[in-house]
């Protein structure tokens, strides 16, 4: 028998892991911390419910750091690009190659550079944790990834706000005819410019109109977030982080 297919979400303070095309139910977790959690232990876990697997790991948004940063004709060469996008992680985000996993999405000649930034003290914890038990770790997302192939294209047209919550938090992504100009995360219980109130009226306010307002209805929408509500797929999810696993699904 080959090797499962999982999704495994890691917020920070829960965990689900689903397998692809099974009848198997979700396995789900919370903890006090990512820096907690015993990834041998729950290595062994996946294997006793699900057997040997390929695992993708899905982080929560606010697990991550991203860069959507212009053209600059002075860069144009992989290496440039490069170091273009980790100057601006470690200037905005104080991240470098050795702490973080940066990942860039190669741009066409003349656009935008978009990249992420995955914590690597994280992927190689799990990656051990996984290889103790036989699993294979396939890659590495945020529910971002996700999220976007399964309902990018309802809002692809024009300039449009595409927000959801996690377990732990709140993400938007804005986007220009489908591709990503900005990402944004929150905790949801936050102050000033992180208050949920504050940040749902700045948004409103950089739309021209609020049906350019979209709530993924991974978690119920905000009372102060404008716009219209977008149905998840399939069935009423038991939380933010299920809802991320069923978009990989």
């Amino acid at each position: 028998m080959g090797r499962k297919a999982l999704a495994l979400y890691v917020s920070a303070n829960s965990m689900i892991a689903v397998a692809r095309a099974s009848m198997l139910t979700p396995l789900v977790a919370t903890h006090a911390g990512i820096s907690s959690i015993d990834w041998k232990a729950w290595g062994a876990g996946l294997r006793e419910h699900f057997g040997v697997a390929t695992v993708q790991l899905l982080l929560s948004a606010r697990q991550c750091h991203y860069q959507v940063l212009p053209w600059l004709s002075s860069c144009y060469t992989g290496a440039t690009i490069r170091r273009h996008v980790e100057d601006a992680f470690m200037a905005t985000a104080g991240v470098d190659a050795d702490s973080h996993r940066i990942e860039i999405d190669w741009p066409a000649y003349g656009e935008a550079v978009r990249a992420a930034a995955y914590p690597r003290a994280v992927v190689a914890s799990l990656q051990e944790g996984l290889v103790a038990s036989g699993h294979v770790l396939a890659g590495v997302d945020s529910s971002i990834g996700p999220i976007l192939r399964r309902y990018g294209k309802a809002v692809e047209v024009g300039h449009a706000l595409l927000a959801y919550g996690e377990d732990d938090g709140i993400t938007g992504i804005t986007l220009e005819h489908g591709k990503v100009v900005q990402i944004d995360t929150l905790s949801g219980s936050g102050t000033g410019l992180d208050d949920v109130g504050v940040w749902s009226s700045r948004k409103q306010f950089a739309f021209a109109d609020d049906a350019q307002l979209h709530w993924l209805a991974t978690t119920p929408q905000p009372v102060s977030y404008a716009g219209t509500q977008l149905p998840v797929t399939g069935s009423v999810p038991a939380s933010a982080g299920h809802a991320v696993v069923m978009a990989w699904q």
